[in-house]
């Protein structure tokens, strides 16, 4: 899937005339012959499905399902059609000189990004891009402790307990080792056979074998601090130590529980999915209102973590599009309902500012005004001024109709 932003997707569908599922002047045996020559079957619906098959939607699906290689490669070959187009005056003055050269901006952001990516160690399966949040001030690092962590132990900290709060820190990392590799003992639970449910793959070079090499000896370090706190009777910890054993189980606990795996996201989706095609129009809103429909599923105990919960704001976010259809808008909400705990006023801002106006010109945001009413009653904390404007604004609306 790749990353080309929501507003470079409507700059670039004004740009190319897509508006009427025309490309530029391509019939469409030259569009298919142009994405030929680039190895890239733009027809090809499995490989990116959806939309449909005119012009305009094959480019689409291939922006939303196509990786940033394919469609950065795809951006910089239009604009050099477009540049020779203008050398033969075919084209007359509608594209500027500024246009094309955007396109290529575009197109290098796209590779800039996958660029980062094959630098880090965690590239490859479905990452969090996050970790928690440190700040320094002269010689004092402040470091928020993983959201997991702390709901877990924060009962020990607040009656200075500090002992039991380093042990359930620790016990709670090697309980997430033993949840995804089936042992808690770190020389086990990293062998190679084990990469893969940690990582998302197995290490394909060096400085990744380095990489998952350094967490497993982390999450070592952690077994066998625990160890000796389990052997030892409870006895009063000092409370700087007690913090710094504490950040290292945050840090080893942040770096394990990055990767999402495709089974644990699918079973979310089809969820969501399932409900959805289960209940007519009138139902579904009545549900969705006030955010009852929740109440009427069962999600898998993995979104209990905030690790999961914030991959999957990423992945969703990226891939929420509201203007295909009224049942596709209605699916992504409910997905961003699900994780909505993890959404910022900077996320629900941007959504109000998304496209909602199909090909052909008919409004999909349904769903948007609830979901925005849903998140004001619940995380009043998350709505700004902006987005309590745009909700009155909507509800003046609708009673004037």
């Amino acid at each position: 899937m790749s990353r080309l932003s929501v507003a470079n997707k409507t700059y670039l569908e004004a740009l190319l005339g897509m508006t009427s599922g025309y490309v530029l002047d391509f019939s469409n045996a030259s569009f298919a012959n142009f994405f030929r020559e680039l190895n890239i079957d733009i027809y090809d619906a499995e490989r990116y499905p959806g939309f449909g098959d005119s012009k305009a939607n094959r480019i689409r699906a291939l922006w939303k399902s196509g990786s940033d290689v394919e469609v950065a490669t795809s951006l910089h070959a239009l604009a050099e059609y477009l540049d020779a187009k203008k050398a033969a005056a075919a084209l007359g003055a509608e594209i500027t000189d500024e246009q094309v050269v955007r396109i290529h901006d575009i197109a290098r952001s796209l590779s800039s990004q996958q660029a980062e990516d094959t630098k880090t160690p965690l590239a490859g399966g479905v990452h969090a891009s996050f970790t928690t949040e440190a700040t320094v001030a002269a010689n004092k690092i402040q470091i928020e402790i993983h959201e997991d962590i702390y709901n877990h132990i924060d009962q020990y900290l607040v009656n200075g307990d500090y002992f039991h709060a380093v042990e359930e820190s620790y016990k709670l990392v090697r309980e997430k080792l033993r949840e995804k590799t089936g042992s808690e003992k770190a020389t086990d639970a990293f062998a190679a056979s084990n990469q893969a449910k940690i990582f998302g793959h197995a290490s394909r070079n060096p400085s990744e074998k380095d990489f998952y090499d350094g967490v497993k000896y982390l999450n070592m370090s952690i077994q066998f601090l625990r160890n000796e706190k389990a052997h030892t009777p409870a006895t009063p910890l000092e409370s700087n130590l007690a913090l710094h054993y504490i950040s290292l189980a945050s840090l080893a606990y942040d770096l394990i529980t990055r990767y999402v795996s495709d089974e644990v996201i699918a079973e979310v989706e089809d969820l969501i999915s399932a409900k959805r095609r289960s209940l007519s129009a009138s139902a579904f809103y009545r549900l969705f209102e006030g955010g009852r429909w929740l109440d009427s599923i069962n999600l898998p105990e993995e979104l209990k973590s905030s690790s999961v919960r914030r991959v999957l704001k990423e992945k969703w976010l990226a891939e929420a599009d509201f203007t295909r259809s009224y049942d596709h808008s209605n699916v992504m909400l409910m997905r961003l309902e699900v994780i909505a705990e993890e959404l910022t006023k900077a996320d629900l801002d941007d959504l109000i500012e998304r496209p909602t106006v199909d090909a052909y010109g008919n409004n999909q945001e349904a769903g948007m005004l609830p979901f925005m009413e849903y998140m004001r009653e619940k995380h009043p904390d998350k709505i700004s001024s902006k987005v309590g404007h745009w909700i009155e604004d909507k509800l003046r609306e609708y009673a004037q109709r």
